[in-house]
C-alpha cells in the first residue's frame, strides 16, 4: 500500500528505545505513541542531499533519524531549517584547528572597516566578524565555529592584532553552500561564544554605557565591534574603535548575590590596547 505524504503510526516504546529518553525500559512496561513518518523532509549531509531508506520519523514535535543509516555521522553536528524543512548533518570541526602554515606564509591586511554580522550556512546561524579592505576577510575563528573547512586556503594575518581572516574569494573554494545574510536577528553588540542570557545582558549593558562619556569636556565616541568568550570563564576581549582609532581590552565578569539569590554579574575591565601601534617583536 503507497504510504501518504503524512502517515501516522503507532509506534512501540520498547523497538525506540534508542531515541526516547523518558520512561523505563522493561520487557513488561511498553509505551504507545502517535508519530508520523514525513517523505517531504529532506536530509542534506555534509552539502549534499541524501535520500533516506526510511523518512525521518516526528514525535512530539521532535525529529528522530534512523540511527542505522547515519551511523557513519556519528558526532555530527545536526541543524533544522524549518523555512525549507531540511535537516542538515555537519560534520564536526574542530575548533581548536590551528592555521596551517608559518607567519611566512600569511598575506599582511590592516583593519580597515571591520564588522560583524550574521551568516546563515548549512541550516544553522552564526556571527561573524568581516573585514573590507581590498576585499572581504572572514576572521578563521568564526569560520570554524560554522564548520567551514579552511585546510589549504591561502590566510592572511591582520597585522596588529594578529587575528588570521580568509578572503572571500579563497573560501568559495570551501564554501558548500554560498552562506547568506541573516535578517532574523539584530544585535547592535555581537557576543561570540557565550549562551548565559544574564552574562549577555550584564556585558551589553555595561558597553552601552561608556558608548559616550567625557573626561577633562574632552568627548570620546566609542563603536564596539565584536566581543569573543575567552577560554577563562567569565573573560571576553573586546574590540572596538574610541574617537576612529582601533582599541582591545579584556572584560571580566565577577559573580555577586543578586535578587532571590539569583546570580548577576559585575563587569572590569583592564587598560585598552592601542592595537595600531606596531608591536615589538
Amino acid at each position: 500500500m503507497k504510504m501518504s505524504k503524512w502517515s501516522k503510526i503507532a509506534v512501540l516504546g520498547t523497538l525506540m528505545g534508542t531515541c526516547f529518553t523518558a520512561g523505563v525500559y522493561a520487557q513488561d512496561v511498553l509505551q504507545r505513541v502517535d508519530a508520523y513518518l514525513r517523505n517531504d523532509f529532506k536530509v542534506v549531509v555534509n552539502g549534499q542531499e541524501v535520500k533516506l531508506a526510511n523518512p525521518p520519523l516526528i514525535y512530539n514535535n521532535s525529529s528522530y533519524l534512523p540511527v542505522k543509516e547515519l551511523g557513519t555521522y556519528l558526532g555530527a553536528v545536526v541543524n533544522w531549517k524549518d523555512s525549507t524543512k531540511t535537516i542538515y548533518l555537519n560534520s564536526r570541526v574542530n575548533p581548536q584547528q590551528p592555521a596551517e602554515g608559518n607567519e611566512t606564509n600569511y598575506t599582511e591586511i590592516v583593519l580597515q572597516y571591520p564588522y560583524p554580522q550574521y551568516l546563515d550556512y548549512l541550516g544553522g546561524t552564526y556571527p561573524v566578524l568581516v573585514n573590507m579592505t581590498d576585499q572581504t576577510y572572514y576572521r578563521l575563528k568564526d569560520l570554524d565555529r560554522m564548520g567551514v573547512s579552511t585546510g589549504g586556503l591561502r590566510k592572511a594575518k591582520e597585522k596588529y592584532s594578529e587575528d588570521i581572516y580568509v578572503s572571500e574569494e579563497e573560501l568559495k573554494k570551501s564554501w558548500k553552500e554560498t552562506p547568506q545574510i541573516s535578517y532574523l536577528i539584530n544585535e547592535p553588540i555581537v557576543i561570540t561564544g557565550e549562551q548565559d542570557p544574564v552574562k549577555l545582558k550584564t556585558i551589553r549593558a555595561y558597553v552601552e554605557g561608556f558608548r559616550y562619556y567625557e573626561i577633562n569636556k574632552v568627548p570620546y565616541m566609542t563603536n564596539p565591534i565584536i566581543i569573543d568568550a575567552l577560554p577563562e570563564e567569565n573573560t571576553y576581549s573586546y574590540l572596538l574603535t574610541e574617537n576612529g582609532h582601533f582599541y582591545r581590552t579584556t572584560l571580566k565578569l565577577t559573580q555577586i548575590n543578586g535578587n532571590n539569590n539569583k546570580p548577576d554579574y559585575v563587569v572590569g575591565s583592564s587598560s585598552k590596547e592601542d592595537i595600531q601601534v606596531t608591536r615589538v617583536k
